[in-house]
């Protein structure tokens, strides 16, 4: 392997006549062709570091990709922010778990309100999952009545809201009077208070859900979170690493060979940085593709 055709494998040029007095880089690019051609090591560790090379160059090319798509999802979040309603920063699955937490609360409540139908225990349990199950389902369908604008549908499931609160009131207080034989006024102080306890818990689940982020602010944010991932810029820098080492490898062969008989009008400084711009020049050369070396 000569000069030309590391240069240039196409073009049949011949390299610098005797007589010519040769730069230091032409010099270490002569050096490094002949050395290439006489040793095994050196030609493969060239084939190595190259394709080292060409890998730390792809990989730092999707990195930088993979950087843009994480400003663009940031600034996409922005934007979907600056659209949504400022007082809407509840994450949608945290909100969404503390109205399932308050459903799950009214079950005391709900047990209470179920013995009023004075069914037996299996039935009880039973109306008691209902109510628990009406309660969430309450809540959500508030908030998307409310957020979709349907006020006609809000005001008809707040009307039936009221009414079966009214119901289970009355049924609470019929079944402490009857069953427990409780005086009006502690049933009805007792009723009404079990009452506004499930009305308390549907009201701040509600609440909870209707401050949820806005879906398009959440698929923004989580979009930039991922795009935010580091495994691509980590790659790269894994890669240029394992580069650096292959081309510091080839240097070292390239630099005990030259050091043998270097020429007479190149100080050891110029030398050692011909042959740094000469390895990098060739390194980073583009080919068509490069496969990877063959293990030893």
């Amino acid at each position: 392997m000569t000069l030309h055709t590391l240069i240039d494998p196409q073009d049949p040029g011949q390299p610098p006549s005797q007589g010519t007095q040769e730069s230091a880089l032409s010099y270490a690019l002569r050096a490094i062709g002949e050395l290439l051609s006489q040793s095994p090591l050196a030609h493969e560790q060239f084939a190595e570091a190259r394709y080292d090379q060409a890998e730390a160059d792809r990989l730092t090319a999707e990195a930088a990709q993979a950087a843009a798509r994480a400003a663009d999802a940031d600034a996409r979040v922005a934007a979907e922010r600056h659209k949504a309603d400022p007082h809407k920063r509840i994450g949608r699955r945290l909100a969404v778990a503390l109205a399932a937490a308050l459903a799950l609360l009214d079950l005391v409540p709900a047990y209470w309100s179920a013995q009023a139908f004075g069914l037996d225990q299996y039935s009880t349990i039973m109306v008691t999952i209902l109510l628990c199950t009406a309660a969430g389902g309450t809540m959500w369908l508030l908030d998307l009545f409310t957020a979709k604008g349907h006020t006609t549908a809000l005001r008809a499931l707040q009307a039936v809201l009221g009414a079966g609160f009214t119901a289970l009131f009355v049924l609470r207080l019929n079944y402490l009077q009857v069953a427990a034989g409780e005086p009006l006024l502690p049933a009805a102080i007792q009723s009404l208070a079990l009452t506004a306890l499930s009305a308390v818990l549907i009201a701040v689940g509600y609440v909870l859900l209707s401050h949820r982020l806005p879906k398009p602010v959440a698929d923004a944010t989580r979009q930039a979170r991922q795009a935010a991932s580091t495994h691509a810029s980590h790659t790269a820098a894994t890669a240029r690493t394992t580069a650096a080492r292959s081309k510091a490898a080839l240097e070292d062969t390239i630099i005990a060979h030259t050091l043998t008989h270097p020429p007479a009008t190149t100080s050891h400084d110029q030398l050692l940085q011909a042959i740094n711009q000469a390895t990098t020049t060739l390194l980073t050369r583009q080919t068509p593709q490069l496969d990877p070396p063959a293990p030893q």
